[in-house]
C-alpha cells in the first residue's frame, strides 16, 4: 500500500481554531462599527441603528432556526443525507440561548420606546384593528417571545443530549425515543416559528400581512442551514473525520437538497408576490412598494437572478453536485446572497433609499452578531464529535471510517 494511502488525514481541530479566531476578529470589528454607528446616528430614536441591529439579529436567528428545523426533520425521518452535517446543525441550534441574549435589547427597546416597532407607541396601537391591538400588546409580545425560546431551547437541547449520549452508549433505544419526540415537537416548532416571524419581522409594519410569511422564512432558514453545513463540511474535506466521509454520493445528496430548497424558496417567493399583486390591497402591496423604490428595486432584481437562477442552474449540473471544489462555491454563493436577501427584507422597514449610505452600520451589526455566533458555534464543534458515531448507517456509506 502506498504512503499516500496510509498517511492519516490531519485533524480538523486546527482549522476550527483558526475559524474561531477569525470569528473573534469579526465580532470586534462589528462591535466597533456598531458603536460608531450608534454614536453618529442622528435619526429619531436611533432608528437606523436599531434597524441595523435588527437585521443582524434576524439573519442569525434565521440560520439558527434553520438548523433547528433540520434537526427536528432529521430525527423524524432519520434521513441519511443529513448525517454528514448533523453535528453542524446541532452546534447551530445550541446557539439558541445566545440568540435569546441578543433578543434582550430588542425586547427592552420595544417595551421602553417605539424605535423598532411602531405599534409599541400606544397612540399608534390604538389606531389598529382590535385584533391587532390584542396581539401586538407589548407585554403579550414579550411573553410569547419567552415561550418561543423556552420551547426551542428545551426541545433542541433534549435532542442534542440524546444524540451525544448515543455516541457514547450506542443505545439504539435513544434513537427511537428521538424519533417519537421529534415529530410533534417539529409541528409545534413550525407554528411557533410562524408566530415568531410575524411578531419580530412582519409586524415592523403592522398594516402589512402575508399568509405565506412563516413558510417563506422557514424555507429561507432551511436553505441557509444546508448551504452553511455543506460549506463547512467541504471546507474540512481533507481533515478527519470528513476526509473519509466525502464522496460523490454524499455531495450529490447535499447538492440535491440545496437545489430542492432553492426551488421551494423560489416557489414561495413567487407565490407571495403573485397573491399580493393580484389582490392589490394597500395593506399588502406596501411591502413591495417600499422595496421597488430607487436602488432597492435593483437589489431585488439581483436577488432573483443570483439567489435563485444562479444556484438553480448551477445545481442542475451533476458535475457540480459530485465535485466538492464546485459544490463548496455554490454553497458559499447561496449563503452570501442570503445576507443580501435578508437585508432586503428587513432594512427597508427602517429606512428609505435616501438613507442607504448608512449600509455600513448594517454590515457592522451583521459582523458583530455573526462573529459572536460563530465563535460559540466553533467552540461547540471543537468540544464534540464532528460526525454522529452512533448511526449504524455510517458504516454502510463508509462515513465512519475515520470518525474516531
Amino acid at each position: 500500500m502506498s504512503d499516500h494511502q496510509t498517511t492519516e488525514a490531519p485533524s480538523a481541530l486546527p482549522t476550527l481554531t483558526r475559524l474561531s479566531n477569525i470569528a473573534v476578529g469579526l465580532a470586534v470589528a462589528g462591535a466597533v462599527g456598531l458603536g460608531i454607528g450608534m454614536a453618529t446616528d442622528g435619526s429619531a430614536g436611533h432608528k437606523i441603528f436599531w434597524g441595523a441591529y435588527h437585521y443582524g439579529f434576524i439573519f442569525w436567528l434565521t440560520l439558527t432556526l434553520g438548523c433547528a428545523t433540520l434537526t427536528y426533520l432529521h430525527h423524524t425521518i432519520r434521513s441519511q443525507w443529513s448525517l454528514s452535517i448533523l453535528k453542524v446543525l446541532e452546534a447551530g441550534n445550541k446557539n439558541l440561548p445566545l440568540i435569546g441574549v441578543f433578543f434582550i435589547p430588542i425586547a427592552v427597546a420595544t417595551v421602553g420606546s417605539h424605535a423598532i416597532f411602531p405599534w409599541a407607541d400606544p397612540a399608534f396601537l390604538a389606531k389598529l384593528p382590535i385584533q391587532k391591538q390584542q396581539w401586538l400588546n407589548p407585554i403579550a409580545w414579550v411573553i410569547r417571545a419567552v415561550i418561543y425560546f423556552v420551547f426551542w431551547i428545551w426541545t433542541t437541547s433534549r435532542l442534542n443530549a440524546s444524540s451525544k449520549a448515543q455516541d457514547v452508549s450506542r443505545d439504539e433505544s435513544l434513537a427511537e425515543a428521538r424519533r417519537s419526540f421529534a415529530p410533534p415537537m417539529g409541528v409545534i416548532h413550525v407554528i411557533l416559528l410562524t408566530f415568531a416571524f410575524t411578531d419580530w419581522l412582519m409586524s415592523l409594519n403592522p398594516m402589512f400581512f402575508s399568509t405565506l410569511y412563516g413558510a417563506w422564512h422557514m424555507a429561507t432558514g432551511i436553505l441557509m442551514a444546508i448551504a452553511f453545513g455543506t460549506f463547512l463540511t467541504l471546507l474540512m474535506r481533507k481533515n478527519r473525520p470528513y476526509a473519509a466521509a466525502i464522496n460523490p454520493a454524499l455531495t450529490k445528496d447535499l447538492g440535491n437538497m440545496m437545489l430542492g430548497f432553492t426551488m421551494v424558496f423560489g416557489y414561495f417567493t413567487l407565490s407571495q408576490f403573485l397573491i399580493i399583486w393580484s389582490g392589490n390591497l394597500p395593506e399588502e402591496i406596501i411591502f413591495f412598494v417600499q422595496r421597488f423604490e430607487g436602488p432597492l428595486v435593483w437589489v431585488g432584481a439581483a436577488i432573483v437572478v443570483f439567489q435563485f437562477f444562479g444556484p438553480f442552474l448551477a445545481l442542475l449540473s451533476g458535475k457540480a453536485k459530485r465535485t466538492p471544489e464546485l459544490l463548496i462555491k455554490v454553497a458559499g454563493w447561496i449563503f452570501c446572497f442570503r445576507m443580501l436577501d435578508v437585508w432586503w427584507q428587513v432594512v427597508p422597514f427602517f429606512k428609505g433609499p435616501s438613507q442607504l449610505s448608512t449600509v455600513w452600520i448594517d454590515i457592522a451589526a451583521l459582523l458583530f452578531v455573526g462573529g459572536v455566533w460563530l465563535y460559540f458555534f466553533f467552540r461547540t464543534l471543537k468540544q464534540n464529535e464532528l460526525l454522529p458515531l452512533h448511526d449504524t448507517r455510517l458504516q454502510d456509506t463508509k462515513l465512519a471510517l475515520e470518525a474516531h
